[in-house]
């Protein structure tokens, strides 16, 4: 969903600033396996987002993988500041538009199930389909080329979502913010970053199913893939794991509903868990889909911003042994990133809950010392 001022810009960002003095704490020694050189690895990741920390640049947790070896699994500050909780791995956070991988893998399932065609028309799956969409397929939604109005530009910078869309929306009443405006483009002619798409996607996934997005998710990725503290899940109360999100140090951000995002970012998850589905998407194990299917998913397919290009729910960077699939995600309160490079069997997991993280800068600070 939002994209929290992160952009899409993927380089490599100096990072020079020091550890400086401030009321927070240096954090805990890091959790993991590492040994030998990559133990100084270790150390200058931790010092380094300990000094974050220090200049209040960042609140969260990380995981760092290498293959089968965890480099570092860690909370930095707190997860609710007025009660004093740590962020911890088991903490879970809101991860926005990370979410469009996993509604992008399900789509991809219900192909392999013969329910759908990524190359069918939309209009041939939705009933009373304005005459506007009739051109536009399955695959322009999963890339951001059908041309749809972003519902998520309604909220404006100084609305909350529950202002602008209700508590509680339901898919139907998201998709008519949007589906008597105008197309901004053709369908294929261009790539522009949309919600509105993945919103009809998640709607597909449901009457094609004959289940809940949520319920899809957790019977056919989640379960298999042992991702029990993941879910859609917009009914749920939050629970004692559960990051509050901070629109700045102090402040806490507005509500966010769950619902308002849906299959566009509405998920919750924690770094372990993520770093599970970044291991299935490097080696395709547990095997729940056909290879081909999970090499569909990472095919980058369109001209996106500052040399990536956009597949199914994921941004590639990159060609051969540089080759890099990740994707941010934001909404208030929130930031998240998660990053995979073949090559060296890399994982990286950001999540924060401070909104104003350059989590994309820590992400690739990481990336480097990792594999340095």
């Amino acid at each position: 969903m939002r994209r929290s001022g992160l952009g899409i810009a993927m380089v490599i960002a100096a990072m020079t600033a020091a550890c400086t003095s401030g009321s927070e704490s240096p954090s805990a020694p890091p959790t993991g396996s590492a040994s030998g050189t990559a133990a100084a690895s270790v150390q200058g990741m931790t010092e380094y987002l300990d000094g974050e920390v220090q200049v209040r640049e960042f609140r969260g947790v990380v995981e760092v993988r290498l293959g089968d070896e965890v480099l570092l699994s860690q909370g930095f500050d707190q997860a609710d500041v007025n009660h004093e909780v740590p962020n911890e791995p088991g903490t879970r956070f809101r991860i926005a538009s990370l979410t469009k991988q996993f509604t992008a893998l399900s789509v991809l399932i219900l192909q392999e199930q013969g329910k759908l065609e990524v190359s069918d028309l939309v209009c041939t799956h939705l009933p009373n389909c304005p005459a506007a969409w009739r051109a536009i397929t399955v695959e322009h939604l999963l890339t951001h080329t059908a041309g749809l109005y972003d519902y998520v530009k309604i909220s404006g910078d100084s609305q909350s979502y529950a202002t602008a869309f209700g508590p509680k929306p339901s898919p139907a009443q998201l998709i008519q913010t949007f589906v008597n405006r105008p197309l901004e483009f053709p369908p294929g002619s261009k790539y522009e970053y949309s919600s509105s798409g993945y919103v009809l996607l998640g709607t597909l996934i449901e009457r094609l199913s004959g289940t809940t997005y949520g319920e899809f998710l957790k019977e056919q990725i989640l379960d298999p893939l042992d991702m029990s503290d993941t879910a859609y899940q917009p009914d749920e109360q939050t629970t004692d794991h559960d990051a509050v999100g901070y629109q700045d140090w102090t402040t806490l951000a507005p509500k966010a509903p769950d619902a308002v995002s849906f299959a566009g970012g509405g998920m919750v998850s924690t770094v372990t868990d993520l770093s599970r589905w970044n291991q299935f998407l490097l080696t395709g194990t547990p095997a729940i889909v056909k290879p081909d299917t999970l090499a569909q998913l990472l095919q980058p397919r369109v001209d996106a911003e500052a040399r990536t290009r956009y597949g199914y729910g994921i941004y590639t960077r990159g060609t051969g042994d540089a080759t890099v699939h990740g994707h941010p995600g934001g909404v208030p309160g929130f930031a998240a990133y998660n990053e995979i490079r073949s090559a060296d069997n890399l994982s990286i997991v950001v999540l924060s809950n401070l909104d104003t993280a350059d989590i994309l800068s820590i992400a690739r600070n990481l990336a480097a010392q990792a594999t340095a």
